[in-house]
């Protein structure tokens, strides 16, 4: 596979005639997370159909109810278009949006099922590894140790009495990962980088899967490079999510206001199912 996980769901995208027809609407940057909104034009009807998609915020502390809106998909999906590997990522507001875009693109094509891949977890996993501390998912795990893989120091964090919490850095992440058998990757590493990296080494026995409304794109790129289950974030209702992230919510506060939790699984892998 040439280029980086982005770029050809971009390429796949084309391919589809997705783009055709598309225009940006509405963008919604929150304290946590970026909401686009984009229309398609429908000619026969001549009404328009509305897609959303969400990605994480990398500039929290700078966070407007909205950001001026271009006129063409180009313009919004430039910082990730053409890129060979996912170090040109720079973590920025303008990346976030363009995947935002991507994901809102990608939204007609996926099936999804309803659940969160965290809660399903069999009671065989002993060892999980994740990419980012997902504090409020630490409730589901029992009976565990949870590797947290962090670009910062991680502070005081409640879990389980029986679920045992490891902090390390990126470039710990071959020792996290270690025997582990399930390894989650968040999705905000498509707006900082990393991904590739991070899907690489993960165990090839281990479970694999990248989670977060950042990553709802179309799955294909990420299967291919060994990922076993996508679970990202479905916009049922814009107008209700649009609202929740104005006032401030978080991924997990969005859930049930206009967005629900979803996963779609590679039907090649061999590796521990999770239903």
């Amino acid at each position: 596979m040439t280029g980086d996980v982005l770029s050809v769901v971009v390429e796949e995208l084309k391919d589809r005639n997705a783009l055709s027809g598309v225009r940006p609407h509405e963008i919604t940057v929150g304290e946590s997370v970026v909401l686009v909104e984009l229309l398609v034009e429908d000619g026969d009807s001549g009404g328009n159909e509305r897609l959303a998609g969400l990605a994480h915020n990398p500039e929290r502390d700078d966070a407007s109810a909205s950001v001026s809106v271009p006129r063409d998909l180009a313009t919004l999906l430039a910082p990730i278009e053409g890129s060979k590997t996912d170090s040109s990522a720079d973590g920025s507001i303008d990346r976030a949006i363009a995947v935002a875009t991507l994901n809102a693109l990608s939204s007609p094509y996926i099936e999804w099922e309803s659940g969160d891949p965290m809660a399903l977890l069999p009671p065989s996993v002993d060892v999980v590894a994740t990419v980012g501390l997902f504090a409020p998912a630490l409730r589901k795990f029992a009976d565990v140790e949870v590797r947290v893989i962090e670009r910062e120091p991680i502070g005081a964090v409640e879990t389980p009495d029986d679920v045992t919490l490891r902090p390390f850095r990126p470039t710990e992440t071959t020792m996290a990962m270690s025997g582990a058998d399930a390894v989650f990757v968040t999705g905000s590493t498509f707006v900082y980088g990393g991904l590739e990296r991070y899907v690489a080494a993960a165990p090839e026995l281990a479970s694999l899967i990248v989670v977060g409304a950042t990553a709802t794109v179309l799955p294909r790129p990420l299967f291919d490079r060994g990922v076993d289950v996508v679970a990202g974030a479905e916009i049922a209702d814009p107008d209700r999510a649009r609202r929740a992230v104005e006032a401030g919510a978080c991924g997990t506060d969005l859930h049930n206001r206009g967005v629900r939790k979803v996963y779609t699984e590679n039907e090649s892998s061999t590796n521990l199912r999770l239903r």
